[in-house]
């Protein structure tokens, strides 16, 4: 059963408060800076692939839109993806603590080999593209993205048994931010994930999903070092997965297949949170429709049913709020059961 946090996210604030205010010194910012050199990586290699990854990043968002971030079928391209692969897997080279701490803002195993995996998920979604292209392939390789999607359930459970149960934690329940927003990380997911099987050949929303995990690991390693607060990051991950909204909706729309993408992650969505329908049934199922329905679900300029996938569409839209809804109204109450809890198990003060 999945654990609900007790205390809210305050913006602008720590989950716990400044080593100062706790009466002890405070850390010098320079010495809390260093911290971020580690014996671990003595030769800075992490940081190597870090550094040339954010530049990247840069350089991709100056050519957000027609251009595709200028990605193409180049040996550049390849090598960027390959930079980008590079950084995730060498972060396994660093000793992270075994447990997840309660604000859950820091990285432990089970997020690190999750990040690997969904990253990798991505650059495997943009090589598909690459290789299509580079070959003059006529009908894309849709049952790879369909491939792609199974096998990262694989790994990310496999990854989950690897760490045991001490390095568990639910990613986004235990998450110490209020219910909406965590609700809203969760439906972002199932966004993610249908736009993998769909796969839209383009870069850029991929690439995006890339920035999105590579980034939100660095911020988690900044908290861990005590070099920003908690809340002010989460803020700043639900502002990223925004930002990714915005770039799939337009690759999405650009090419005819955005009703399809929202309908399908937002049905996803309302399956397995609501009805608990098994991830592989799930993803299986809908990849498995989607390879004989795609040819009419891509909408073209004058679509006679257009108005019944809107309705779908709609469909899906009220079935996701209404079980945000009922969810989020749940998860104020669990927190404010287990605030109640907690407070009663404080021992009572000493009286004088």
């Amino acid at each position: 059963m999945n654990k609900h946090l007790t205390s809210e996210l305050i913006v602008g604030m720590g989950s716990g408060s400044n080593s100062a205010d706790a009466g002890v010194p405070a850390v010098p910012a320079a010495r809390r800076l260093a911290g971020l050199f580690t014996k671990e990586d003595n030769f800075n290699i992490h940081k190597t692939f870090g550094l040339g990854c954010l530049i990247h990043f840069l350089y991709r968002f100056a050519f957000i839109g027609a251009a595709d971030m200028r990605f193409a079928s180049t040996y550049q391209t390849l090598g960027c993806m390959a930079w980008h692969f590079a950084l995730s897997t060498s972060s396994l080279i660093f000793k992270i603590p075994t447990k997840r701490i309660a604000e859950g803002s820091r990285i432990w195993p089970e997020y690190r080999l999750h990040s690997i995996v969904f990253a990798c998920r991505s650059i495997a979604c943009m090589l598909v593209v690459w290789a299509e292209d580079r070959l003059g392939v006529a009908t894309p390789w849709y049952k790879v993205n369909a491939a792609i999607v199974i096998a990262t359930l694989l790994a990310a459970d496999f990854s989950t048994w690897w760490v045991g149960p001490n390095g568990r934690s639910s990613t986004i329940q235990e998450l110490d931010a209020p219910p909406p927003m965590r609700y809203f990380f969760s439906v972002m997911q199932f966004h993610a994930t249908a736009g993998c099987l769909v796969g839209v050949r383009r870069f850029s929303t991929q690439f995006f999903y890339v920035w999105i995990i590579q980034f939100t690991a660095f911020l988690m390693t900044l908290r861990r070092k005590n070099l920003a607060p908690h809340g002010p990051l989460v803020v700043t991950y639900g502002v990223m997965l925004t930002a990714g909204f915005c770039i799939s909706t337009y690759d999405h729309f650009t090419h005819g297949s955005w009703l399809l993408v929202n309908t399908l992650a937002n049905a996803a969505a309302a399956l397995r949170l609501a009805g608990g329908l098994n991830k592989y049934v799930l993803w299986g199922g809908l990849g498995a429709v989607l390879q004989v329905v795609r040819p009419h679900l891509v909408v073209p300029a004058e679509d006679p049913y257009l108005m019944l996938k809107v309705g779908a569409w709609l469909v899906t839209v009220a079935a996701i709020v209404l079980i945000g809804v009922r969810k989020v109204k749940r998860d104020y109450k669990r927190d404010s059961d287990a605030r109640v809890a907690a407070t009663s198990m404080k021992p009572a003060g000493k009286v004088s």
